[in-house]
């Protein structure tokens, strides 16, 4: 679905006030011949279940029998019996006279409903949408996030569909075309009976989703950073200011999961640093201190990220399936569970082009490159096999379960890791990569080859030049807004650049949020 719904995102050609179609209203604009509604808090889905109940309300209004059907995407589809093709199409152009409902065949221009209908005649299958503009951002919503209306024919023995879908063939015999209710977005709809169970290739376990993060512009944990690091001693770049401070990222990212990542279950932030100013009580947002997951408590504080990553499989409540992500890792478009998971529960990690390289771990190297050789250590020790590759910057897939049964086979590794208030030379990275390495070599993980990945130094003039492409392309399923240890650019010029990206990127408010 991803690539299907990519929202884009060009310069609007905009028209406060529109006289085409008859339409004068202030949220509708015209944008290059088209127009569009002005969108200031719905995401793809959120507008796509809008439509589809809109349509609904039109066609139960005026009496025409429809189906909710599964198509072969997330895509909602309704199926009308063709002999009421013009009793529908005659009602949705009534009640879109003041609406910019579009419909659309594949392949063919879409026509505005309400002066042209449903277009030529003959065509069976239409997608039908209000097109959305973010005006800020530019983020717009057109005929991907459309439902789809299906004219179906029914005979003295077949019900013939103009294509098929989830469950059907083109042509079904009608002594088993049997009618049923289901459920869904809110309401109750007549279906196909079996046409929504669940199937062998859906995704229907719970996922859940950990941040860490650091508020590393508190004072109090500047002080407390301090007090502890007397004598520790830190690998290149571990100590440098960009790792631990931050620009209100984590509010994005949290964004990104809202707009893009709906189905995510749970979100858990785990940190021991004060609640952020804009994070409201949400059932769905649970902040998680250190002493609620460390297995030995007695071990804290502590300042190292690799240690907290060790042992987030014991967060109470989290979902056997769980992503684990940054505060500067961000879900770009729409993607579904299947990025991450089989149905057989099976994990997908992400492999980046850059080799871990030779040599072993070091002093000298950053906590970053010695965990790589660490896990490369162990991992070598016990399957035979070298890993050779780091993981791209990017939300990645665990289950608490293969990490409870790391944690008994490299018991003294996970006890070091944890215990270590600072990042040590010795500490493995379980979350990059040795659990995804692990996994793949014991049968649990395989290689995610479709996701696309974009990694940018906002510390660097290249990398701050890139944000407006990324901005009007929106083609990367993730996004990592690194802030690098050797910075080119000023922190007050960062700090405006990356923020007026994130607010353009992610304009809609989350529901956690404090309203502003």
């Amino acid at each position: 679905m991803a690539n299907e719904t990519r929202p884009v995102t060009e310069s609007p050609l905009l028209n406060p006030r529109p006289s085409s179609g008859g339409l004068d209203r202030p949220d509708v604009v015209v944008r290059k011949g088209r127009l569009t509604l002005i969108n200031g808090h719905l995401t793809p889905q959120q507008s796509m279940i809008e439509d589809l109940l809109f349509l609904d309300d039109v066609l139960t209004t005026a009496d025409v029998e429809h189906l909710l059907i599964r198509g072969n995407d997330p895509r909602p589809v309704i199926a009308i019996d063709e002999r009421d093709r013009g009793r529908a199409e005659s009602a949705l152009m009534d009640a879109s006279a003041n609406e910019p409902f579009y419909a659309k065949p594949p392949g063919e221009p879409a026509v505005l409903v309400a002066d042209d209908g449903f277009g030529a005649p003959g065509r069976d299958v239409l997608r039908v949408f209000r097109p959305r503009l973010e005006p800020l951002g530019r983020l717009r919503y057109g005929a991907s996030t459309a439902v789809q209306l299906e004219f179906w024919r029914v005979t003295d023995t077949d019900v013939l569909a103009p294509v098929e879908n989830a469950m059907m063939r083109r042509s079904l015999p009608l002594a088993e075309y049997v009618q049923a209710d289901v459920d869904r977005y809110g309401r109750t709809w007549r279906t196909v009976e079996h046409m929504f169970d669940d199937h062998v290739s859906d995704i229907t376990f719970p996922i859940d989703i950990v941040f860490s993060w650091v508020d590393g512009n508190a004072i109090e944990y500047q002080r407390a950073r301090q007090a502890q690091q007397a004598g520790a001693v830190l690998g290149e770049g571990d100590d440098a200011p960009a790792r631990f401070r931050q620009i209100d990222e984590l509010k994005y990212a949290l964004r990104s999961v809202h707009t893009f990542a709906p189905w995510i279950r749970q979100i858990y932030i785990a940190t021991d640093s004060p609640t952020p100013a804009w994070l409201a009580d949400h059932p769905k947002v649970r902040v998680v201190r250190s002493e609620e997951f460390f297995a030995d408590p007695s071990v804290l504080p502590t300042h190292n990220s690799q240690a907290v990553e060790s042992q987030l499989h014991h967060i109470p409540g989290i979902s056997e399936h769980f992503i684990y992500s940054n505060d500067d890792m961000f879900f770009g478009r729409l993607v579904d569970p299947s990025m991450f998971f089989s149905p057989g529960s099976i994990s997908k990690f992400i492999l980046s082009t850059t080799r871990i390289g030779l040599g072993r771990n070091s002093q000298e190297r950053s906590g970053f490159e010695n965990s790589a050789r660490v896990n490369r250590q162990l991992l070598q020790q016990r399957f035979g096999a070298v890993t050779t590759r780091h993981l791209e910057h990017a939300a990645t897939p665990l289950r608490a379960s293969v990490l409870s049964e790391m944690e008994h086979e490299f018991a003294a590794e996970f006890a070091k890791t944890a215990a270590s208030r600072f990042r040590a030379a010795d500490n493995i990275s379980v979350t990059n990569s040795l659990y995804h390495y692990y996994a793949l070599m014991t049968g649990r993980a395989i290689v995610q080859e479709n996701a696309v990945v974009d990694y940018i130094d906002t510390t660097m003039v290249a990398g701050l030049q890139s944000l407006s492409d990324l901005l009007r392309r929106r083609n990367a399923d993730f996004f990592c807004l690194n802030d690098g240890s050797f910075p080119e650019v000023s922190d007050d010029e960062r700090t405006a650049r990356v923020t007026d990206f994130l607010e353009k990127y992610f304009p809609f408010p989350a529901p956690w949020e404090v309203p502003s």
